[in-house]
């Protein structure tokens, strides 16, 4: 992508809120009108995108039955329900015990209640006997990339100097891209001890680098939240192949502004200039 800004009409209306808190983002109060091509772009001075990721960064178990819940299903159906399964089951273990038609009760109305149970109670069972540890990682068959986790015994731990590609999330049930990507941007770092939070807070080493730079997601949400992170530093980011390109000041200014965005060849453009009738009743842009 050369540029992420182009003169186009933003759609009126922004996407259905990701965050619990106010149930409705402060950045984003209504639906799109094309949800499935369009996502609202926060300026890159706000305090968060609006994922729910960004809210349980530093409770990586929920982050990853965040993950099972939004799989397949709209942020605005699933999040609500996400927390009231939060609320009757507040810890790891009372997660583990429950009976799988418990749970598929209370979530039916997302659908594949009976398999999402399933995952999220052996999720937890999993984690209570192997929790994710530091320098402990698992294989994941072609994650990221096709062929790695091939040369790793399927009951086999590697250490953190082992070249091999393994995750310290691999072993736990449910857990495929999406969760694994989610929980590289957010919770990584900080599950190995590298820093405090996602962002490099705490940072004990000045090369350090955040595993977020890493990751090149599937998902169109993370995608745009990783636009969003390397724009704050001033790049544009290419999600296919990961090369960035110095943001020119139009785009800049834009990102500061903030808007509505659009995939366009996997990458994201700011949709920034607002339609005008003109007196032929044609629609003209500014």
């Amino acid at each position: 992508m050369s540029h992420i800004f182009r003169h186009r009409a933003a759609p009126v209306l922004p996407r259905t809120p990701r965050l619990r808190p106010q149930k409705i983002s402060p950045y984003f109060p209504k639906p799109l009108v094309d949800p499935d091509s369009c996502l609202p772009f926060p300026p890159i001075n706000a305090p968060s995108f609006g994922l729910v990721q960004e809210q349980l960064a530093h409770d990586p178990f929920r982050l990853l039955i965040a993950t099972i819940f939004l799989n397949r299903t709209r942020g605005g159906v699933a999040l609500p329900v996400l927390f009231k399964v939060f609320d009757r089951f507040p810890t790891v273990e009372a997660m583990a015990s429950t009976d799988p038609s418990t749970l598929a009760s209370m979530i039916h109305c997302l659908g594949f209640q009976n398999q999402r149970a399933k995952k999220c109670i052996a999720l937890a069972q999993t984690w209570l006997a192997f929790p994710p540890t530091k320098g402990k990682r698992y294989r994941k068959l072609h994650y990221p990339c096709k062929g790695d986790g091939r040369d790793i015994g399927a009951d086999e731990t590697i250490a953190d100097d082992d070249a091999r590609v393994g995750w310290e999330i691999a072993h736990l049930p449910g857990v495929g891209p999406y969760s694994l990507d989610s929980w590289r941007i957010f919770c990584r770092d900080e599950v190995r001890g590298l820093a405090s939070d996602w962002r490099g807070l705490g940072a004990s080493k000045t090369s350090f680098r955040p595993e977020w730079k890493s990751v090149l997601p599937q998902d169109k949400e993370l995608r745009a939240y990783l636009t969003w992170m390397w724009l704050k530093e001033g790049w544009v980011w290419d999600r296919h192949t990961g090369e960035r390109t110095p943001a020119s000041e139009r785009v800049m200014r834009a990102a500061r502004r903030g808007g509505v965005a659009h995939e366009e060849d996997g990458n994201w453009v700011l949709e920034m200039s607002p339609v005008k009738k003109a007196s032929n009743g044609l629609t003209a842009w500014s």
